[in-house]
């Protein structure tokens, strides 16, 4: 079993929302200082690594390639290769992170993805959620936030809204799924601005977590 690894404080991962954001934009100069900012709010480049990694899965690998090149240059230093396992392994794994992200929505994921395309369930099953998001480095949590900033700057909805969700599945708290989502969405453009705020609107509506915390704020 691996060692148990301690949380980054909230304002790194916040940093981190804020780079992948910006990254989906190719706003270079931004990235490299909300990178600045993670570091000094003591985040582990190793973390910071993971959140560039995964902008492949949301922005293409041209992202991510950039994204490594502007943490080298903001923040020297030398990436480990992964124990990367095989195929049996990121398919159990990917099931499991998916089926804790989607939780009662699983069942129905799988079958709309695959009317879609059959591999592409497959490769978001085995490569996206097993070999990507279930890297150390990063906790599911912590991956949920930066999903959700990804997503809220390209300003997918549809998978705006599921992650959202997702996020509050795997033990994020709504006031740091709030500030994901308002790091996304800091220089977008309109298209993706509305988008978020309409998936925004719609999770708050409808999630008990946030009724709750709207009941509590006016008592």
């Amino acid at each position: 079993m691996a060692p148990s690894r301690k949380p980054a404080p909230a304002s790194a991962i916040r940093a981190l929302c804020a780079y992948a954001a910006a990254m989906t934009r190719r706003d270079l100069a931004a990235a490299g200082k909300h990178l600045a900012a993670a570091r000094r709010a003591g985040a582990k480049r190793a973390a910071a690594e993971e959140a560039a990694l995964m902008l492949m899965l949301y922005a293409g690998y041209p992202a991510a390639l950039e994204g490594l090149r502007v943490l080298n240059e903001t923040w020297p230093g030398r990436a480990k290769p992964a124990r990367e396992g095989g195929q049996d392994r990121w398919t159990k794994r990917g099931e499991a992170l998916c089926r804790s992200v989607y939780g009662p929505a699983y069942g129905r994921l799988i079958p709309a993805v695959s009317a879609l395309h059959p591999d592409l369930a497959t490769w978001m099953v085995e490569h996206g959620y097993g070999r990507v998001l279930s890297r150390p480095g990063l906790d599911a949590r912590e991956r949920e936030l930066v999903t959700v900033a990804a997503l809220a700057a390209l300003g997918w909805e549809r998978q705006l809204v599921s992650h959202l969700l997702g996020a509050l599945r795997v033990g994020a708290k709504p006031r740091d799924v709030e500030r994901a989502l308002v790091a996304g969405l800091a220089g977008a453009g309109d298209g993706a601005l509305a988008a978020g705020l309409e998936a925004w609107h719609r999770v708050r509506d409808a999630d008990p977590k946030w009724r709750a915390r709207r009941t509590a704020a006016r008592t």
